[in-house]
């Protein structure tokens, strides 16, 4: 029975599978739940270093932003934690990471809602599949919550708060300038941008740079990650040693390249808020660049036999589809070569980035799609309305 006045808990579990997307997405969806629930919520993860790199105080039996942190042990460990817990409203499985023993026991004494918690989609399928239930071999069914863009998806991670608190940061020049210092960050150059790169290796990343000089605009590219700088070396754009460490800066003619350091998850959305615009990877940066009203392409994981392609044009259809169709073709073409799906001449590209570049064009597109998703009930939304449906 979900009961909305009783106090609820959580269960969340997660193996590391690609770099931090999956725990990336585990630790946003624990926050989430804590938050909007006031929910007690507990989390098992395989890799408790890489949950450190997003969370710093994170740790094994530690409770970190108000989550109990579990390390994925044993069998008879984990037993022996699961005894001393109350039973959980919410048993949640990410990305089908397949539950041990001792925890499909529980499921099947606590009869919580369980959940298999899926990549986000916005393929027509994913809405199908939505909330579908499976019988599982110890009685109980197991629900697919399949994130996504469209009303019949089970919606986005979004914080309650959100707009007030981006409002809030941008209109304090004070915590602007103390989040520069923290980690590094310079201002715009005069008359220029700055521009976000947490993105894949790509051989298309000389190409893109040489677009970026071209343009005669002074940039600043903040590198996220090594994929970008590991490209650049790879292909003699940059020497062995440059852009090694965070704070490292190359600079050629207008653009200024600059290694940042690692920015955990609770800070990331201020990195968005402070850039012009950005090409971000994985699951849960491309969110949240929606929501800051961000500009961005989107780099999505690659797979073999280019598998990624449906998911990334099924998202753009939505999204850009009300945008001018210059805007529209331009941005295709750029997201298309850099995600794999054939390449330009230096003209063509060239050209696509100057039509991004139209003063107020891609700003207004990202601005009119955010306020959009902001229309539909976020995810926990959902949730909630789902827990009284089927907990009854």
């Amino acid at each position: 029975m979900f009961e909305p006045e009783k106090k609820r808990t959580a269960w969340l579990f997660v193996r590391v599978i690609d770099n931090f997307g999956d725990v990336g997405v585990a630790w946003r969806l624990a926050q989430n739940l804590r938050a909007f629930f006031a929910a007690q919520v507990h989390l098992w993860v395989d890799d408790v270093a890489a949950l450190r790199a997003l969370a710093p105080d994170a740790a094994a039996g530690a409770v970190c932003q108000g989550v109990h942190i579990h390390a994925w042990a044993d069998e008879a460990a984990l037993a022996q934690t699961l005894a001393a817990l109350p039973p959980p409203q919410w048993l949640i499985e990410t990305f089908g990471c397949h539950l041990p023993a001792p925890v499909l026991a529980r499921i099947a004494l606590d009869k919580p809602l369980w959940l298999n918690w899926e990549y986000l989609s916005a393929e027509s399928w994913a809405a199908d599949l939505h909330a579908m239930p499976s019988l599982q071999s110890n009685g109980a069914a197991k629900y697919f919550w399949f994130m996504g863009f469209d009303p019949a998806s089970g919606g986005l991670l979004r914080e309650a708060d959100y707009p007030q608190q981006r409002q809030a940061f941008l209109a304090d020049t004070r915590a602007q300038a103390a989040f520069r210092q923290r980690y590094g960050l310079p201002e715009s150059p005069a008359g220029g941008q700055t521009g976000l790169l947490f993105a894949y290796a790509s051989p298309y990343w000389p190409q893109w740079l040489a677009m970026w000089q071209a343009a005669g605009v002074p940039l600043n590219l903040w590198l996220a990650g090594t994929q970008v700088a590991d490209s650049l070396r790879a292909a003699g754009v940059i020497g062995a040693a440059d852009l090694q460490a965070p704070g490292d800066v190359w600079q050629r003619g207008g653009v200024r390249l600059q290694h940042i350091p690692f920015v955990p998850q609770a800070e990331f959305d201020r990195l968005l808020w402070l850039a012009d615009w950005a090409v971000v990877r994985g699951e849960d940066s491309f969110v949240r660049a929606q929501w800051a009203q961000l500009p961005f392409i989107w780099h999505i994981y690659p797979q073999a036999e280019a598998v990624h392609l449906p998911k990334l044009q099924a998202f753009w259809q939505q999204a850009a589809a009300a945008w001018p169709p210059a805007l529209r073709q331009a941005h295709t073409a750029l997201s298309a070569e850099l995600n794999g799906d054939g390449g330009l001449s230096d003209a063509a590209r060239q050209a696509a980035w100057q039509t991004l570049q139209t003063p107020g064009l891609w700003p207004q597109a990202a601005t009119a799609w955010a306020q959009t998703l902001q229309q539909q009930p976020s995810a926990m939304e959902k949730l909630a309305i789902f827990s009284q449906d089927t907990l009854k």
